[in-house]
């Protein structure tokens, strides 16, 4: 097994390669496999080099080191290549970190031993019209606020929550919602909507929980769909949103939010805009804007390394055929 470590300098809130080769030096010695280091040099270039090393054939680990947008260009460069004995790993230094609470902690994904000494469990990913995606993809205010942020970061004294806040505030300030057409496998409905979401995983944007209910091993896309609201209402039932409060244990919408919002479980979803605007879109943490967002499941695509341990308690839970 080749084992290769992708390293993004630029995710999260410093170099990540100071401190992680030498950690990532001492790990692969202690366990007595060889090591390939390598940093990006510019956005695509960790789809590239996952690409090219899967290409190469035979078992192969892929080792993301940054945060969900490096992990979402190696998954994306290990499917285009089919090489499906390929395998990712998540070593999660960038801002968000979402894709790994899918299954744990941040710091369970960091220890790069047990990394090494993990095991693959076969997860599904999305085909979008915008690429390869593993988490969340969605459309409206909260990828808008998400595509404001970092120009308040540069700001200075201006990061994490305060950016968050004056992103929203301003987002606040204009037109809120979208009239959509929504194709849901093959039935289709219209609406205007403050935030409509496809979901691979559970959570997204920092810990918004817009699916809590989500499996990445059940072949099904779950779309959640909120209506446009108030002004005065939207803090309230945001915070609910990424509490995952909106959704109840059984996968049902809680009855106070069954007026304002609905969930549907799909293999495939077309977003398209009717209204004149044109709202931003977010795939995997990548925002930008666009006027149309489909996704369609793809089963078992990939093989995604969990840390030992952690594998252990998650195939305990799934029982022995998972």
């Amino acid at each position: 097994m080749r084992h290769i470590f992708i390293i993004n300098p630029v995710s999260g809130r410093s170099d990540a390669s100071e401190y992680l080769v030498p950690r990532i030096r001492q790990a692969a010695a202690a366990a007595g496999v060889a090591d390939v280091i390598r940093r990006t040099q510019a956005p695509g270039h960790a789809a590239r080099m996952a690409e090219e090393y899967a290409r190469q054939g035979g078992p192969v680990r892929l080792y993301a080191c940054g945060g969900d947008g490096t992990l979402n260009e190696v998954m994306a460069g290990v499917w285009a290549s089919g090489n499906r004995q390929a395998q990712v790993c998540s070593v999660p230094c960038g801002s968000g970190n979402d894709f790994v609470r899918n299954f744990g902690t941040q710091q369970d994904f960091l220890d790069l031993e047990a990394q090494i000494a993990g095991s693959p469990i076969p997860i599904d990913l999305m085909q979008t019209d915008h690429g390869v995606a593993a988490a969340i993809c969605s459309m409206g205010v909260d990828a808008e606020v998400a595509y404001g942020i970092p120009k308040f970061r540069r700001i200075p004294l201006c990061g994490g929550q305060t950016a968050y806040n004056l992103s929203i505030a301003v987002c606040m300030c204009h037109r809120l919602g979208h009239r959509l057409r929504v194709t849901l496998d093959d039935r289709v409905i219209e609406g205007t909507y403050l935030i409509a979401t496809i979901c691979n995983g559970q959570t997204y944007g920092g810990g918004y929980r817009a699916a809590p209910t989500a499996d990445l091993q059940d072949g099904i896309l779950e779309v959640v769909l909120v209506k446009k609201i108030s002004r005065l209402r939207i803090a309230g039932v945001l915070g609910r949103y990424k509490e995952g409060r909106h959704i109840a244990d059984n996968g049902r919408v809680v009855p106070e939010f069954q007026q304002i919002l609905s969930y549907h479980h799909v293999r495939s979803v077309r977003l398209e805009v009717l209204s004149e605007r044109t709202p931003i879109i977010n795939v995997d943490g990548e925002c930008g804007p666009a006027r149309t967002l489909s996704a369609r499941v793809l089963p078992a695509a990939l093989q995604f390394v969990l840390p030992e341990g952690l594998y252990r308690q998650f195939t305990g839970k799934k029982g022995p055929e998972a």
